[in-house]
């Protein structure tokens, strides 16, 4: 059964919400259904929920404008399993795009949360390729050595470029992806966006990223 939120307000001076609660269950033929108040727990909670599941763009019908979703205020193992929801999106890609100026990084905590990414798609994984701006190219072992652990037949391969400064997680053949406003070292450090890009915006990228990789030899 699905559920929704019922905003109650009441014009009466000195009637709240609970009086409201009162009279919906002098009336039997509600009975049948549960009424109850959220706290902003239970708000964010529900919150949260949508957003994994439409994207932050559909509050708003327009996209890439509130850079909300992952903040100070909420415990990075929260934000880590956003992020997760957000990539499990992804599940049965074949060749993946990561776009990501200084995606790559030795620090733990991003290596555990690569890895728990990785391992949600690998099922089907046969190839990842990376576009960076090179600078953080002396830390790329680390993450290829998880990935191969997790995949152990996916190909590799990196393009080093300045064309990109956002971040993308892309399907290049389903032109199906999210955008990520900090690469994973930042997660839980500052406010920073994570959507789904939309088919048309996700077929553009994948189609500059693949002008980007020099054909095989």
């Amino acid at each position: 059964m699905g559920s929704g939120i019922v905003y109650v307000k009441s014009y009466k001076e000195g009637s709240d919400v609970v009086d409201f609660l009162k009279e919906v269950y002098k009336h039997p033929e509600f009975s049948h259904f549960l009424v109850t108040r959220f706290d902003a727990i239970n708000a964010r909670d529900y919150f949260r929920e949508y957003i994994v599941e439409n994207g932050i763009s559909s509050l708003f019908n327009f996209s890439l404008t509130c850079d909300a979703v992952m903040h100070g205020g909420i415990h990075v193992d929260e934000i880590a399993d956003i992020v997760l929801q957000f990539v499990e999106k992804l599940k049965g890609v074949k060749d993946l795009f990561i776009i990501d100026p200084y995606f790559y990084s030795d620090d733990p905590d991003c290596v555990a949360l690569f890895e728990k990414m990785m391992s949600a798609l690998s099922e089907q994984l046969s190839s990842v390729t990376f576009f960076t701006n090179g600078s953080k190219a002396s830390k790329r072992s680390t993450m290829h050595s998880v990935l191969k652990a997790v995949a152990p037949k996916v190909s590799i391969e990196d393009v080093v470029t300045d064309e990109f400064h956002d971040r993308f997680w892309i399907d290049a053949a389903t032109n199906v992806g999210i955008v990520m406003g900090t690469s994973l070292n930042g997660i839980g450090k500052k406010i920073a966006l994570i959507d789904y890009l939309s088919k048309f915006d996700a077929s553009e990228i994948a189609k500059l990223a693949r002008q980007l990789i020099k054909p095989a030899k």
